[in-house]
């Protein structure tokens, strides 16, 4: 019993040990995003709010909206011009779903 407690009780001390690290990429991944942002003049709000909105898009990307229309929600009611737009879902499918970024997609696919 003693060598099943204390296995529990390490793997408890690991996965506390490794979540810092854990919260600590995905911070400087929202951070990095945010800075990016920025530095193309784009401005959703506050940075949390960019993130989420990134995080929003990939949704909707994966429930199968195309990024067309997500240029088209981003200029239209974003007030994004068309090349800030291509910027932001650029890196926003980069950072938050890499699988739905325009380097990654399968050739041939959508």
């Amino acid at each position: 019993m003693k060598k099943k407690i204390s296995g529990f009780a390490f793997g408890a001390l690991l996965a506390v040990m490794w979540m810092p690290v854990a919260v600590a990429h995905a911070d400087q991944t929202d951070q990095d995003f945010a800075d990016y942002l920025a530095s193309h003049g784009i401005n959703l709000g506050s940075p949390a709010q960019a993130v989420n909105m990134a995080r929003t898009m990939c949704k909707d990307l994966e429930q199968g909206y195309s990024q067309k229309d997500e240029i088209d929600q981003l200029t239209g009611s974003h007030k994004l011009t068309q090349a800030q737009a291509e910027a932001f879902i650029g890196a926003a499918t980069a950072d938050y779903c890499p699988g739905k970024h325009p380097e990654n997609k399968p050739s041939g696919g959508g």
